[in-house]
């Protein structure tokens, strides 16, 4: 067994210790709130650490008792008049500031604020949350919580929580948002014979949030995994940054709850946080390297695998069964989690077809058969582990006759270990009758489950973590052009917001587009029929009239696009019809005029555009374009910056990908020029954070490059 230190002995080894080094190593603490009174939250808290052996000194704070739970109890933390590490408030809501203060005037730094009344509560609890959050601010002072369960930490020990058991020692760290749900994950793992490292309530995330945390146990040697259930991300390009830096070392799961409509309702009203769209929180975790788990159980069937085993090189996965069902189920579910059903090498094969029944399949799936023993699943396991095609193995045992359910399990556990680089997991389908074979494998760090899709899943989360962790490590900066003209576009967006608009003409939008490399068709804005007919001159019949006003984002479905005008005459009746067009539909808006476009070639109508997130900052969209561009939703989405790299990734992943490449003996389109676009476009959002909305909807894409038809921007009023 290798050195392991622990997080103390690591932070001692280092110049300095991080502000949230007390929450899990404090070895002096005072309950505010401490009771005697069963029921109430102080006294579960002070039970709590007397019960996990905590080893340093509790403190209990209660005006009105003298002892509590067999310590001697404190009128106020002045009172204690000794060095306090780490201080944890049970009392209401209205009593937790000037408990701060007195922290302050103490020089304490670390408090878990156990109390409700809070934002979660309205109005007048987010006022006083708000007064709260100023002063831990002023103060320096960190806080986990308000209106969270506690922290518990098993190498310590310390269970600082009003949860009502504590966790086996083991490897995973979870975060949570929740502090109901840790209580009944503590239960469920207790049977599933789950260990931890630490669990953290971080209720309203006040001072100290999943950020944070994500840093600090990324440090952490006792923790090989992060888990974490979000209802909210609020500090979004700052969890992307530490994610990014973290998942180098060990991997994040998350779970997040709000992915429909009725659920973001509720992780409002349960938190007082705001949710963004699931699309984002997909995008920002990918862009993280974060693997987003759907359900608790992939979580855990994951982290459970992380836990034990080691990571593969690659996905190539072999399976071995008793019975061709599961085994079936197993080959569907790997192939859905983008694993690779290996080829066994013709040796394996071999000595496989000599050794198992005739009957037997050698091929992946490997089918030992209903009568396959313990001495059959040995030497199978054996076999396929030696092949340099396999990368990780699933092990699924059904009970039948002639099956060996313990002595199985014990080859499996002795297997792993004789070839400690490929995961193993296994899949024992059954109920009293593989019990304690059950329980032999998890206790020997063998994952097992009952059914073979979450046995496959539990895998594939092994190899998302390996391909994420090797797109963040070999991720390339974003390119940078020097062919823009950023005062050009500084020009535009100051003139638009001298004359109190947010939203550009058609002609303004398009000569920002042009000042950053992107080509687009010559586009001039005519505010009256007589100027319509002076800058037709200029651009030259045939060409394209599109009616520019704010409040008429659907310009086609009032007739408010006409191509080809072919000469004056065409151009003026086109003119009237517009307006006459947009009055009837949109009687309140503001109608600027027209913008006059001189013709591009047809091609393949793309959509590429930018809109601005609440949590995570500018996503950028890219894929099939045109009218019916929101019916289709053929998207992919990507955060700005944006690499080359990240680019053809986007585009890849939309169906329009494959004819841009030329389906049934059309011309292939320039896919570099389209890819170019995009990262230019995310160069122009970078260097202009104001912008708000970008849409180029169509974008031509021909062999002969690209043609930006259309483009809207909306920025913000002030610069950013």
């Amino acid at each position: 067994m290798g050195l392991v230190l622990s997080r103390l002995e690591i932070t001692l080894m280092s110049e300095d210790k991080s502000d949230l080094y007390n929450f899990f190593n404090a070895m002096s603490i005072a309950v505010i709130g401490a009771s005697n009174t069963r029921g109430k939250v102080g006294f579960d808290v002070v039970n709590n650490l007397l019960a996990c052996n905590y080893p340093g000194t509790i403190y209990p704070v209660n005006p009105k008792s003298k002892e509590i739970q067999g310590l001697r109890a404190y009128k106020s933390l002045p009172d204690i008049g000794k060095p306090i590490e780490l201080v944890i408030i049970a009392v209401p809501s209205k009593y937790v500031i000037p408990v701060i203060d007195q922290m302050h005037d103490l020089g304490i730094k670390n408090v878990i604020i156990i109390s409700a009344g809070f934002k979660e509560i309205g109005p007048e609890g987010a006022i006083l949350e708000r007064e709260l959050g100023e002063k831990l601010l002023n103060y320096g002072i960190r806080a986990i919580g308000p209106n969270c369960l506690g922290l518990l930490d098993t190498n310590l020990p310390l269970n600082a929580s009003f949860a009502s058991k504590m966790p086996r020692k083991g490897n995973l760290a979870f975060i949570s948002q929740s502090g109901a749900l840790i209580t009944g994950i503590l239960d469920w793992a207790e049977n599933e014979g789950i260990g931890f490292s630490s669990f953290i309530s971080v209720g309203n995330k006040l001072n100290v949030d999943e950020v944070d945390l994500i840093e600090e146990l990324g440090n952490d040697p006792n923790t090989k995994a992060i888990l974490a259930y979000l209802e909210s991300i609020d500090h979004g390009k700052k969890f992307i940054e530490t994610c990014q830096r973290v998942v180098k070392k060990k991997p994040i799961l998350v779970i997040k709850s709000g992915k429909s409509a009725a659920g973001a309702r509720a992780a409002s009203s349960h938190t007082g946080s705001m949710t963004g769209t699931n699309t984002s929180y997909d995008t920002a975790f990918k862009k993280a390297g974060v693997i987003r788990a759907d359900t608790v159980e992939e979580l855990f069937d994951s982290a459970t695998a992380f836990s034990s085993q080691p990571l593969p090189k690659g996905p190539n996965l072999c399976i071995i069964t008793n019975a061709g069902g599961p085994g079936i189920i197993a080959t569907d579910e790997a192939e859905f989690q983008d694993l690779r059903l290996t080829t066994l090498d013709g040796v394996t094969i071999n000595y496989l077809r000599e050794r198992l029944p005739p009957a037997a399949s050698t091929h992946n799936p490997v089918d030992i058969l209903g009568t396959g023993n313990g001495d059959e699943y040995i030497l199978t396991l054996e076999a396929v582990l030696k092949d340099e095609n396999v990368d990780m193995v699933l092990v699924i045992l059904t009970p039948q006759g002639m099956t060996e359910p313990m002595k199985t399990a014990k080859g499996i556990v002795k297997l792993h270990a004789d070839y400690p680089t490929k995961p193993v997991a296994a899949v024992y389908m059954g109920g009293t009758d593989l019990l304690e074979s059950t329980i032999y494998l998890k206790d020997n760090g063998i994952p097992c489950f009952e059914f073979p899709e979450r046995g496959v899943r539990s895998l594939s989360g092994l190899w998302k973590y390996v391909k994420s962790s090797r797109e963040i490590s070999d991720k390339v900066a974003p390119r940078v052009f020097d062919d823009i003209d950023r005062e050009a576009v500084e020009g535009i967006f100051e003139s638009v917001r001298n004359k109190g608009r947010v939203t550009l003409l058609g002609s303004e939008a398009v000569s920002v587009a042009r000042a950053y490399g992107i080509n687009a068709p010559k586009t001039l804005t005519a505010f009256s029929v007589n100027e319509a007919k002076s800058l037709a001159q200029e651009i030259g019949y045939p060409l394209v009239m599109k009616i520019t006003s704010p409040e008429i984002t659907h310009k086609t479905d009032i007739g408010g696009v006409r191509v080809g005008i072919k000469d004056s005459e065409e151009l003026v009746s086109a003119f009237k019809e517009m307006m006459t067009s947009a009055r009837r539909h949109y009687p309140k808006a503001k109608v600027i005029g027209v913008d006059l476009q001189e013709m591009a070639t047809p091609g393949y109508e793309l959509i590429v555009g930018v809109s601005k997130d609440p949590q995570f900052g500018h996503m950028a969209i890219i894929g099939a374009g045109g009218i019916y561009t929101n019916i289709m939703k053929d998207v992919s989405f990507g955060l700005i910056p944006i690499s080359e790299e990240e680019a053809k990734d986007m585009l890849s992943k939309t169906k329009i990908y494959q004819i841009l490449q030329g389906a049934r003996g059309q011309e292939a389109a320039d896919i570099s020029q389209i890819i170019e676009t995009l990262e230019r476009i995310s160069s122009l959002v970078s260097d202009f954070p104001s912008i708000l909305d970008l849409d180029i909807n169509p974008f031509f894409a021909t062999a002969d490059g690209i043609s930006a038809v259309d483009v809207k921007i909306t920025i913000a009023m002030q610069e950013e």
